[in-house]
C-alpha cells in the first residue's frame, strides 16, 4: 500500500530561476576576412577563416611569377584525394590498353595461323622440314596462285624473297641440307650459270618433292622478274625502265599512287637469272624422270619465248634423251629421236614422257613457222593418243554445270576453319614417273581435242581453209563435252586445261567464220556488178553467192549463241588464269 501523496507541492516553477552559468573566455575581438595582419599570416587566431585568394592585395606588394602563381594555383586544385583518383584513372587505362593490345595481337596470331593451316590443306608441305621452311614454301605456292587466295594478282618479288630463303635454308650443308652431296669435288661451276645440282639420292621422296618445287617457283619467279631492279634501301622492285640512274636519264613514271622511286645506285637484279635454276634442276641427282622433263620442257619454253630456237630445239633433243632414258626397251622403236616423229606402225605403245615431248616439239615448230614438220608430229601424237586403251574408272556421267554461287554460310565457313585446323594434312602420294603408257580418260580426251586445235589451226593457215575449219569444228564439239563431263570433277587443273583448250577453239573457230563471211560479202557484191552486164547465168551465180554469204552469216550467228551460253562457264574456270604474269604494281 502506497504512502498518501504530501500536500505541500515543490518548488513552484515560476520561481526558478532561468540564467545560464557563466563560462570565462577570452575577450575575442572578430574582424572582417578580408582584413589579415602580419600576425594572421604566422598564426591565425580561431575564429572565421581567412581565405587569401578572395583578399585584396596589399598596393605596394608586387606580383608574383606566372609560374609560381600558376604552380600555387594548381597546387591547389591538385590535392591529395584528387591525385589518387587520377593515378587510379590513368593505371586502369593502362591496364585496358595493355589488355585490348594482347587481345589484338592474339587475334592476328590466330588469324594468321588458321590462314597458315588453311593454306597448308591446299599446299602441303614436306613434314619432316622445319616450320620455317614449311611457311616459305606453301606461301611461295599460295602467291603463285592468286586467284585462290582472293587476290588478283601475283607479287613475284615476295615469291622470289620466299624461295630464295627457302633455298639457302635447304642447300646449308649444316642444317636441312645434312646429307647432300656434291657430284664432285667442290661441284661443277658453269660460266653464267652457276654451280651445278646437288646429289639428293639420300633424301626422302617428299624431301625430294620440295625442293623441285622450290627450284621450280625460283625458276618461274625468275622468267617474271627478268629485267627487274630491287632497291634494297627503300624495298622497292621495278622493272629497269623505271630506275633512276645515269643509265636511265628519263624513266618512265611510277604507277599512281608509289611515292617511292628506286635509285641505281641502290639497285640489284630482282632474281638469278632462269638458266641458274633450269640448269640446277637439270643436273640435281635424285629427281625423277617427270621432274626432269618438266625443268627441260620449262626451260625451252623459256628459250621460245626469248627468241633463241636454236638453243630451244637443242634443249628439246635433251628431253627426248631424258624420256627415252627412261624406257626399258629400245626406244628407237616407238619414236625417232632425231625429229621426234612416233611410229605408230609398231605393237610398242609410247611413254607419257614421250608423247609430252613430241606434242612441245611440234608447238615449237610452229612457233618457228616449220608448218609441215610440227603437222607431221601432231598428227602422229593424235594417232598415238587414240591407240592407247581406255581406262576402267573414266566413265563419268554427264553433268551440265550452272553458276557457282556464293556461299555466304558462316557456319559452313566456321566448320571448314575448325577442320582444317583440327584435322592435320596428309601429305599426297607422289605422281607417277611418267615412264609408263598413259590410258585414255575423261581428262585425257581435252589433250586431243587440242591437237585438233592446233591441226585445224595450221591446215587453215597452210593448206585448206575448209579442212581447217572442220577439225576446228570437231575439236570446240570434243573440248565441250569433256568441259561438261568434268564439271564433277575434283581435278581443277583438268577443268581449267579443257576450259582454255574450249576457249582457244572457239576464238579460232570465230576468226575463221567472220573471215569466210568477209570474203562471202566481198563475192556476192562482185557478182552483182558482174551480173549487171552478163548475158546468161549472171543472176544465177548471185543468188548462189547470196545463199552462200547467208550460210556463213547463220553460222556465225550460231557461234555467238554458243559463246554466250559458254562464257560464264569459262569465266569461272579460267577467268584469271590467263591474265599477263607480270600484270602487277610494283611492290
Amino acid at each position: 500500500m502506497l504512502p498518501p501523496r504530501s500536500p505541500i507541492s515543490r518548488i513552484l516553477t515560476h520561481t526558478r530561476t532561468t540564467q545560464l552559468p557563466q563560462i570565462p573566455s577570452p575577450n575575442i575581438h572578430i574582424r572582417p576576412f578580408t582584413h589579415r595582419t602580419r600576425l594572421l599570416l604566422l598564426s591565425p587566431a580561431p575564429g572565421r577563416p581567412q581565405l587569401p585568394f578572395l583578399s585584396p592585395l596589399a598596393p605596394t606588394r608586387p606580383l608574383s611569377p606566372l609560374s609560381i602563381h600558376l604552380r600555387q594555383h594548381f597546387g591547389r586544385l591538385i590535392s591529395t584525394e584528387s591525385r589518387e583518383h587520377y593515378k587510379r584513372r590513368v593505371s586502369r587505362g593502362v591496364k585496358i590498353a595493355l589488355s585490348v593490345s594482347a587481345i589484338l595481337v592474339l587475334f592476328s596470331a590466330i588469324q594468321l595461323g588458321v590462314y597458315q593451316e588453311d593454306i597448308e590443306h591446299s599446299w602441303p608441305t614436306p613434314p619432316e622440314w622445319s616450320w620455317k621452311s614449311r611457311w616459305c614454301l606453301r606461301s611461295a605456292q599460295a602467291l603463285q596462285n592468286p586467284e585462290q587466295i582472293g587476290k588478283l594478282m601475283t607479287n613475284w618479288p615476295m615469291v622470289a624473297g620466299y624461295l630464295r630463303e627457302l633455298l639457302e635454308r635447304l642447300e646449308d650443308l649444316e642444317g636441312e641440307g645434312k646429307g647432300l652431296m656434291e657430284q664432285a669435288e667442290g661441284g661443277f661451276l658453269v660460266e653464267g650459270v652457276g654451280r651445278t645440282g646437288f646429289d639428293v639420292s639420300a633424301k626422302s621422296e617428299p624431301w625430294r618433292r620440295g625442293y623441285f618445287q622450290a627450284l621450280m617457283g625460283a625458276a618461274k619467279a625468275a622468267e617474271n622478274l627478268d629485267g627487274w631492279l630491287t632497291d634494297r634501301k627503300q624495298k622497292i622492285s621495278a622493272p629497269a625502265e623505271y630506275v633512276v640512274g645515269p643509265s636511265n636519264p628519263r624513266p618512265k613514271p611510277m604507277p599512281a599512287g608509289q611515292k617511292k622511286i628506286p635509285q641505281e645506285e641502290n639497285c640489284e637484279q630482282a632474281s638469278p637469272s632462269p638458266e641458274h635454276f633450269y640448269m640446277k634442276l637439270l643436273t640435281t641427282k635424285g629427281f625423277d624422270t617427270r621432274q626432269k622433263l618438266d625443268a627441260a620442257l620449262a626451260y625451252a619454253d623459256w628459250l621460245d619465248f626469248k627468241g633463241l630456237g636454236l638453243t630451244a630445239g637443242d634443249m628439246y633433243t635433251w628431253a627426248f634423251d631424258i624420256a627415252a632414258s627412261g624406257l626399258e626397251g629400245d626406244a628407237s622403236k616407238i619414236v625417232d629421236l632425231k625429229n621426234g616423229l612416233l611410229k605408230n606402225h609398231s605393237g610398242d605403245l609410247p611413254s607419257e614422257n614421250i608423247l609430252r615431248v613430241s606434242t612441245a616439239l611440234a608447238v615449237h615448230n610452229a612457233r618457228q613457222g616449220n608448218l609441215p614438220t610440227a603437222l607431221s608430229l601432231f598428227t602422229s601424237v593424235l594417232k598415238a593418243r587414240r591407240s592407247l586403251p581406255r581406262s576402267l574408272d573414266s566413265n563419268i556421267s554427264p553433268y551440265f554445270p550452272t553458276l557457282p554461287t556464293s556461299n555466304n554460310d558462316p557456319f559452313a565457313s566456321l566448320f571448314k576453319t575448325l577442320r582444317n585446323v583440327l584435322i592435320p594434312v596428309e601429305y599426297p602420294k607422289p605422281l607417277p614417273s611418267g615412264d609408263e603408257p598413259p590410258r585414255r580418260t575423261t581428262a585425257s580426251d581435252c589433250e586431243e581435242a587440242g591437237l585438233m586445235t592446233y591441226i585445224g589451226e595450221i591446215l587453215y593457215a597452210s593448206s585448206s581453209k575448209e579442212s581447217g575449219l572442220a577439225w576446228t569444228r570437231d575439236a570446240v564439239e570434243l573440248a565441250e563435252s569433256t568441259m561438261l563431263d568434268l564439271s564433277n570433277s575434283a581435278d581443277r587443273a583438268a577443268r581449267t586445261r579443257c576450259a582454255q583448250c574450249l576457249k582457244v577453239g572457239l576464238e579460232n573457230w570465230k576468226t575463221m567464220v567472220s573471215s569466210f563471211v568477209t570474203h562471202a560479202r566481198q563475192e556476192e557484191q562482185e557478182s552483182r556488178e558482174q551480173a549487171k552486164g552478163a548475158w546468161f547465168g549472171g543472176e544465177r551465180r548471185a543468188e548462189a553467192k547470196r545463199l552462200d554469204r547467208q550460210r556463213w552469216e547463220a553460222e556465225d550467228a550460231i557461234l555467238e549463241d554458243r559463246i554466250r551460253r559458254l562464257f560464264p562457264l569459262l569465266e569461272v574456270e579460267s577467268g584469271l588464269d590467263l591474265l599477263a604474269p607480270n600484270s602487277s604494281l610494283f611492290v
